[in-house]
């Protein structure tokens, strides 16, 4: 069912609506929230062959186990050097670590940052 015609929402404009509410003279030039930074749009990239590519590798390399104290459950796939102070998404980057030893080295990692 097609829907009804409306007018825009700017005061005094009666043109007919297109999608967003507003007429073509008022409608917004995008939408503020579709908007997405470059850092974002190549993150969700890299991530994604993080997840499929460099974690598997780098967890099949480790021998499925902690690398601080060999535990074999609940592993997480860690950066050797944080992205925030410049690490690389790639398998040289990586190391398999539980969560708890997971939780010290990040915790560790943030107390260097903040010196």
């Amino acid at each position: 069912m097609p829907r009804a015609a409306s007018i825009c929402l700017e005061r005094g404009c009666v043109k007919r609506t297109f999608r967003s509410g507003r007429c073509v003279d008022h409608a917004p030039a995008e939408r503020p929230w579709a908007r997405k930074s470059a850092r974002n749009q190549t993150a969700s990239s890299v991530l994604r062959g993080w997840e499929r590519q460099v974690r598997p590798r780098a967890l099949a390399r480790d021998g499925f186990a902690c690398l601080h104290c060999g535990g074999r459950e609940r592993l997480e796939v860690d950066h050797v050097v944080p992205i925030a102070q410049g690490g690389t998404w790639t398998l040289d980057n990586a190391q398999t670590l539980c969560q708890d030893c997971h939780k010290v080295k990040s915790a560790e990692d943030r107390r260097h940052r903040r010196q």
